[in-house]
């Protein structure tokens, strides 16, 4: 299989029943398939790519389309913002287990940030290209992974609107000092 963020990938297709547990347990840590049972996520093995990073090797690039989601198998990477003023910062760190990347199983919009490797890193991918794939051969799997990412998006979604009050309040708080202030006229703190 050929991917514009990966060039060739390649199947995990594990042959020791060691290495499809390993598999099975970074998998099930991941978010999106937690709540799948053991078969589900065999199921799932073969539709898994593996690739490996060095240290400060770029995963995803921001503003490259979205191909699919990432699981670091092993390893650990950082999740980088280019600002406007073209600085980095750092929003996360992402150690085993952690996944990034999910929206593009949905949209293939560009990257909203990069993710780099800070380790030697282990990260298998899937695809949404494996995800269609999936649905066509077993619609009810392919299904509750789809059900499970619309779960997802909205706790992501209430948690930013939660954000959003809280800096809501505290500008309308300041706001209504600023005012009280003036009325008062006492000068603003600057």
């Amino acid at each position: 299989m050929q991917d514009e963020e990966w060039g060739n990938v390649f199947g995990v297709a594990p042959e020791r029943d060691d290495d499809v547990i390993q598999v099975i347990q970074v998998i099930q840590g991941a978010r999106l398939f937690e709540t799948l049972d053991e078969r589900e996520l065999r199921t799932l093995i073969p539709l898994l790519h593996r690739r490996d990073y060095f240290p400060r090797d770029v995963i995803i690039q921001q503003g490259a389309p979205g191909a699919g989601l990432y699981i670091i198998a092993g390893g650990e990477a950082e999740v980088i913002l280019e600002n406007d003023e073209g600085e980095d910062i750092v929003l996360a760190t992402l150690g085993a287990g952690r996944m990034f990347g999910e929206m593009s199983l949905l949209d293939g919009e560009p990257r909203a940030a990069s993710v780099v490797s800070t380790a030697r890193s282990h990260v298998l991918g899937f695809f949404k290209a494996d995800l269609m794939d999936l649905a066509t051969h077993s619609p009810a799997l392919g299904f509750k992974i789809v059900l499970r990412l619309g779960q997802l998006m909205k706790e992501r979604l209430r948690e930013t609107l939660t954000e959003y009050r809280g800096i809501e309040q505290s500008a309308r708080q300041g706001r209504r000092r600023e005012q009280e202030a003036l009325e008062a006229g006492v000068p603003a703190s600057s």
